[in-house]
């Protein structure tokens, strides 16, 4: 009978002991959850608003489906949720339009970034931002992850910083 294979090989194999493992990627959450009929309401009582809220690609997306209104309030909660991953709300700059939620050929979402928001994504080190849309009941309800790399270490500092990630998802350094 063979012997099983040699079980793979530890994290940190082959790495020298003075040099410290790299720093973990930083995960980034939102979400939120929308009433339909609300955003319904909202689009039907000031259709201004729906192109300051919407892309024209967005817009026609909902539009061509057969409940628009639950693809609307599932790329409002989207948006909701990317800015909640950021940490910052709506701010000052931000548009609503500076966040694109479009769909791959095979339906899957995903989240395009423009503008202000784009450039806080950015100085976050962000390297991806992954979206998930669900509507059910009257509701609609988004989920985004922002995958940040670490920031790159400061070669004029010789003590490395230690870093602690809170579950509010802020950094607070240490000397």
């Amino acid at each position: 009978m063979r012997r099983s294979p040699r079980p793979p090989a530890e994290s940190g194999a082959g790495r020298s002991p003075d040099r410290p493992a790299p720093p973990p990627l930083l995960v980034r959450t939102g979400t939120d959850l929308t009433e339909v009929a609300r955003v319904e309401k909202v689009m039907s009582t000031q259709p201004g608003l729906r192109e300051r809220v919407f892309t024209p690609r967005e817009l026609d997306y909902c539009y061509r489906r057969g409940h628009p209104g639950e693809h609307l309030a599932g790329r409002w909660a989207a948006k909701e949720a990317v800015l909640k991953s950021l940490g910052t709300g709506m701010g000052p700059r931000m548009e609503w339009t500076d966040i694109e939620v479009v769909n791959e050929r095979g339906g899957r979402p995903q989240v395009r970034l423009y503008g202000e928001v784009a450039a806080v994504a950015r100085s976050l080190g962000m390297d991806h931002i992954d979206v998930s849309l669900s509507h059910s009941g009257g509701l609609a309800v988004a989920y985004a992850a922002m995958v940040c790399l670490p920031p790159a270490p400061d070669t004029t500092d010789t003590a490395p910083a230690h870093t602690m990630h809170t579950t509010e998802g802020d950094d607070r350094y240490e000397a």
